[in-house]
């Protein structure tokens, strides 16, 4: 369920807690492909999604900046048909 809060300059969709699992030494967090579309992002197979994660310090507060980019996949063509030359 989500809430939306909006004020003079901005509006904030509130996607609810998440989970921050451990995956080997690291920590994951997902994302909603709801979320992801809204900042414009194909979640299509073919697609690929990076974001930049940012440490915002201000006014006391520490949070989390994650801002998704997304890029489509080039097809690579390969020069090598497989086939060895004689």
């Amino acid at each position: 369920m989500t809430k939306k809060i909006q004020t003079d300059s901005e509006t904030i969709i509130d996607f609810g807690e998440k989970r921050v699992p451990r995956q080997n030494y690291s920590r994951v967090i997902t994302l909603d492909k709801t979320l992801l579309q809204n900042c414009g992002c194909d979640t299509s197979p073919d697609s690929e999604i990076k974001a930049r994660v940012e440490l915002v310090k201000s006014h006391g507060e520490n949070y989390i900046r994650v801002t998704p980019f997304c890029d489509k996949i080039p097809q690579i063509e390969s020069k090598d048909s497989g086939e060895k030359e004689n």
